[in-house]
């Protein structure tokens, strides 16, 4: 029995026997994917002045403070709390799939759904404060306020772990929201990105070819992508006049924030025909630039990496979904 969706254990299987078989699947054409190359860094890219102008301005380490007002937090947590979906009575739901690998790789089908409704009576309630104060670190006594202002409390006695899970995700996003509104990076005297960790035999990058797109205007002879959207970003500057290098930011160039660390996608260097002055560019590539579109870790993250470049000298940062709003 999967324990989650059939779709994510379908999806996951799949990638399970390409890595294992060293097969692709894609669209009834099967390539090795155990081939594997390394991305390598070209000769003299420590003197392209371009490269060593563009670090200069991103290599900059910041550290970020966060200021919210509590009563502010309080009205709007309670509120988003108020405002969650309706707590149900728990059901058992047992569904049947089928799972046909093809070809074309593997897919999910339903064969039957069977419901049925528990009869159930919370004889002890947990403790909801401290739960809720395990994942979202803040007082007993803030918690109490939302959850009493609320008005939800008597949903605990339907289902507590329902109510539990959907009041601290409604606590926490509200607290995401405030903390990356009220986000202010500065930066860290002396502290920076280190260059000579390009060239570190610990940072190599070395992927299967399939993902591995050969360019000519980046430091390195190739870059590893993640997605088609990656894939089509590189390929279309590498193509452009005005762009003078781009790289792919490696994973160890990280900028803390509350949910964690963020990776930016790009660096950039852009000279348009004609203009003697450089631009220099920090892109973050998504399939799409509506905030409602993207996961809402994914978003804050963005704004807190906008944030951390705004405090840069003389670097743009941009969120775009493709080399035309470079």
């Amino acid at each position: 029995m999967a324990n989650e969706s059939y779709k994510d254990f379908a999806r996951a299987l799949q990638t399970e026997i390409e890595e294992e078989c060293g097969v692709k699947f894609d669209g009834g054409r099967i390539g090795n994917k155990r081939e594997r190359r390394k991305a390598h860094l070209k000769k003299g890219w420590r003197l392209d002045e371009n490269f060593l102008t563009l670090w200069e301005r991103i290599k900059h380490k910041t550290r970020y403070s966060v200021e919210y007002e509590t009563a502010d937090l309080i009205v709007r947590a309670a509120r988003a709390v108020r405002h969650m979906s309706a707590i149900e009575s728990p059901k058992i739901i047992a569904q049947k799939m089928g799972l046909d690998i093809t070809k074309q790789g593997v897919t999910e089908r339903m064969l039957a759904v069977q419901e049925s409704n528990v009869t159930y009576k919370a004889l002890q309630i947990p403790d909801l404060i401290g739960y809720i104060q395990r994942e979202t670190e803040l007082t007993r006594g803030t918690i109490a306020d939302m959850l009493i202002r609320s008005g939800r409390l008597g949903d605990v006695m339907i289902n507590p772990q329902r109510f539990l899970e959907q009041a601290t995700r409604a606590i926490r996003k509200t607290l995401n929201d405030i903390m990356v509104d009220g986000i202010k990076y500065e930066r860290i005297a002396g502290a920076e990105y280190e260059m000579f960790l390009f060239a570190d035999p610990r940072h190599e990058i070395q992927g299967y070819i399939s993902r591995m797109l050969e360019v000519k205007k980046s430091i390195y002879d190739a870059i590893e992508f993640d997605s088609d959207v990656e894939y089509d970003f590189a390929r279309e500057l590498d193509s452009r006049n005005d762009i003078k290098l781009f790289i792919k930011l490696p994973r160890w160039f990280k900028v803390d924030t509350p949910l964690g660390t963020y990776n930016p996608d790009w660096a950039i260097v852009k000279q348009a025909e004609g203009e003697e002055e450089k631009l220099y560019l920090v892109s973050e590539t998504k399939s799409t630039t509506d905030p409602a579109k993207l996961r809402e870790s994914e978003w804050d993250k963005i704004r807190c990496g906008k944030a951390h470049f705004k405090v840069l000298p003389d670097v743009q940062f941009k969120h775009v979904k493709g080399a035309f709003e470079v």
